[in-house]
């Protein structure tokens, strides 16, 4: 099934914004690909940040929203147990204006990941929500995502 509606584009809008500003930025990208997060979850967040690029022409897939949904988990999971506990550690040397930037990263790196936690939970209710409206003779797609269920309120 492909989605159309607007509360969920925005979403799917916001998420991707936010993920690419304020996590995958410049600055922390390189602390984040030292994360060890599976092949899948990386090409899964890969192929959402794309598609939203080029959702004018292809419309999201309801079932490949849920598994990149279920990646963006994994991946808020892994960075918070993971990097933010050592995160002022682990922080790259910059110098002049690039030191400041790469201060500024660090510092709101945190609230990024509960917004980006945030965003991830809202699309999957509103997702959850257009599934069940949708979902006529057939089990709901969210059902076969078990993992996502149990995950989402945990972040």
């Amino acid at each position: 099934m492909k989605i159309s509606d607007a509360t969920i584009i925005a979403l799917i809008e916001l998420l991707n914004n936010h993920y690419q500003a304020n996590i995958a930025s410049r600055f922390m990208r390189p602390l984040l690909l030292q994360l060890p997060i599976k092949k899948w979850v990386w090409d899964a967040i890969d192929s959402f940040v794309q598609n939203v690029s080029l959702f004018d022409y292809q419309k999201f897939n309801h079932a490949d929203l849920y598994r990149q949904l279920l990646a963006f988990s994994h991946f808020i999971s892994t960075t918070r147990r993971q990097l933010l506990p050592v995160l002022r550690n682990r922080t790259l040397k910059f110098s002049g204006p690039d030191k400041i930037l790469m201060d500024m990263a660090v510092n709101t790196f945190p609230s990024n990941m509960d917004l980006l936690a945030e965003y991830t939970k809202q699309l999957y209710y509103k997702l959850v929500e257009f599934d069940k409206a949708n979902a006529t003779d057939t089990l709901p797609i969210y059902r076969q995502y078990k993992e996502l269920e149990e995950m989402i309120p945990r972040l």
